[in-house]
């Protein structure tokens, strides 16, 4: 019987992440809390454990790297990140670093780091009790948007009423409160190896009209003339170096303001939603397979991008009530709900609306992207019922 000789490398979760070490030749020791089944029966050590415990998990992989050592330890979910960059450092394999993995994960922690390197943020306080995020707001001035500053979660409020309304929503958790600034928003795909940034797709961002903020879609291009996409481009590279951001891929927003970019949020992981395959048609480049192998130490994949032009919109409702559709119309490449016919739906101005599907066309032409997304749409003959229950 021949050796095992493939490189070995621990993630904490992710079901993507399985179907890409699997293809990537890798034995993978996969953390979980519990492990599915299905992924455990794909894995070479499914490990379940508390993942709140980090003395047991890196107990787990020190006993894993004096078995078999591992090359890295990584993963492509918030919750997990700052777990996985510890182990890392703990066992001595190759991670992100600690510092940015916490700055990526609080944003309080973000905004402090990335003032001291000089990388321009939304003016903001943090709010440790909930019932000063008036006082702070006052203090900014109005509009400001209230924010959890671990996790997901973000109001803008226009008055002292919205300002309560959402830190009692929000709350009991630490807030931030920051200073709302208006300008177009865009999302920025990056890689890093070794410390050293390359961006790889720009991405023009649509925000709901709603104090949520909810993101309604993408468009690639992203509509910015070549020297003021490069700026954004050095602005990202420059804000990621602040934090120490040295191995793995990133998903940042930006906001251009008429003071220049402002950083929004940082996330070390490939975008999500249909994101990560959109990213993939106009570059050429998986993100999630990307970060596998910058964590494996490994040449990036990159392959001919295969369109030109993507429109990529989220599914979102103006009225309250139940959905009903032609549910035909998921058939076609492109589409998908994440709602059952009957379901309740939220509109997208409503603090605790959202999103509930997308439809993503891409190909060369912008016009006929337009055309397709209209069909596509249409399709669906999507209608909301008054809620009479």
């Amino acid at each position: 019987m021949n050796a095992d000789t493939r490189p070995s490398v621990a993630c904490l979760s992710g079901r993507r992440v399985v179907d890409v070490l699997e293809s990537l030749g890798v034995h993978t020791v996969l953390l979980d809390d519990p492990t599915p089944l299905e992924l455990a029966a794909r894995s070479d050590v499914p490990l379940d454990l508390d993942l709140g415990d980090w003395g047991a998990v890196e107990k787990a992989l020190r006993a894993q790297h004096a078995d078999r050592p591992l090359e890295a330890v990584f993963t492509v979910y918030d919750a997990h990140l700052p777990l996985a960059s510890y182990a890392a450092a703990r066992i001595g394999v190759r991670g992100l670093g600690l510092p940015a993995a916490l700055a990526c994960h609080d944003t309080a922690r973000l905004r402090m780091t990335l003032a001291a390197g000089g990388v321009r943020t939304p003016v903001s306080l943090p709010v440790a009790d909930p019932a000063d995020a008036r006082a702070a707001a006052r203090r900014l001035g109005l509009p400001v948007v209230v924010r959890r500053t671990v996790g997901r979660g973000r109001l803008r409020c226009r008055d002292l009423d919205g300002v309560k309304r959402a830190s009692d929503l929000l709350g009991p958790a630490a807030l931030l409160v920051e200073r709302f600034t208006e300008g177009p928003e865009y999302a920025v795909q990056s890689l890093t190896v070794d410390g050293v940034t390359e961006v790889v797709c720009v991405l023009a961002q649509h925000t709901g009209p709603g104090p949520a903020q909810i993101e309604t879609g993408y468009d690639h291009p992203s509509g910015l003339d070549p020297a003021r996409e490069a700026e954004l481009k050095e602005f990202c590279v420059r804000a990621l170096g602040a934090l120490g951001f040295d191995h793995g891929v990133s998903h940042i927003r930006v906001r251009l303001t008429d003071d220049g970019p402002e950083l929004l949020d940082v996330a070390a992981r490939p975008p999500g939603g249909r994101l990560c395959a959109v990213v993939e048609r106009v570059s050429g480049i998986d993100l999630t397979r990307a970060a596998a192998e910058i964590a494996l130490g490994r040449p990036v994949t990159r392959r001919p991008p295969t369109a030109g032009h993507v429109l990529y919109r989220c599914v979102t409702f103006d009225t309250p009530g139940r959905i009903t559709f032609d549910p035909r119309g998921l058939a076609a490449p492109g589409v998908w709900l994440d709602v059952e016919p009957g379901d309740r739906v939220r509109t997208a101005d409503d603090p605790e609306g959202g999103t509930y599907g997308r439809i993503v066309v891409h190909g060369d032409d912008p016009a006929e992207l337009a055309s397709a997304y209209h069909s596509l749409h249409d399709s669906l003959r999507l209608r909301v019922e008054p809620d009479t229950q």
